[in-house]
């Protein structure tokens, strides 16, 4: 004997569809800007660039670049020859990418520090995301002010918030309300600071 669905059953099965829908249309509704594939992008090019880092470092007796050379040249111009790639120092989210010019920053805590006076360098921010074509000794010491407060602002480029590069190369995504400049044994967030 065959059996059908009862009203009942029928209207369970058409609220959990509901449910699920009202759950799930604000995902799939929500902009692409630095969403999704452009993050990841984004932070695959934050990972190389700290792989530059690195492999600079070994040249340099573990020193860090300075932020800017010469009033030409900076950090991301010194990083060339071990990345091979000018393209990896534009976000693909940032707009009207220039070769030239960097949509990342470097922080200006590291410039000419060696490695070993990082005792942290897990929480150590090293590089991020800038503004957009900057020149390519781009660096920060903090977050501007107004990075945190306004939504447009390369701290929350990405959904609310942006790709960082740790001094011991690993990638982050973060909102501007955890990122420090100075650093704090109670919160342990990740920071500017060199310690």
């Amino acid at each position: 004997m065959k059996r059908a669905f009862t009203l009942i059953e029928f209207i369970v099965v058409i609220v959990i569809i509901l449910i699920l829908a009202a759950i799930l249309f604000p995902v799939f509704m929500r902009p692409d800007e630095g969403g999704g594939r452009r993050r990841s992008i984004c932070q695959s090019n934050l990972k190389q660039i700290g792989l530059g880092f690195a492999q600079y470092g070994q040249d340099y007796n573990e020193k860090f670049p300075r932020a800017q050379v010469n009033a030409s040249t900076g950090w991301a111009d010194v990083l060339q020859p071990y990345i091979k790639s000018r393209q990896i120092f534009q976000c693909p989210t940032a707009p009207n990418a220039s070769p030239s010019l960097t949509d990342y920053f470097y922080n200006r805590r590291a410039s000419d520090v060696v490695v070993d006076k990082f005792e942290s360098s897990s929480q150590t921010i090293l590089t991020g995301d800038g503004n957009d074509n900057a020149p390519m000794w781009a660096s920060l010491s903090q977050l501007p002010p107004s990075w945190i407060k306004i939504e447009s602002s390369p701290a929350r480029r990405h959904l609310d918030g942006a790709n960082y590069g740790f001094a011991d190369g690993h990638v982050k995504y973060l909102t501007p309300s955890k990122v420090k400049s100075t650093f704090s044994q109670k919160d342990f967030l990740p920071t500017f600071a060199i310690r």
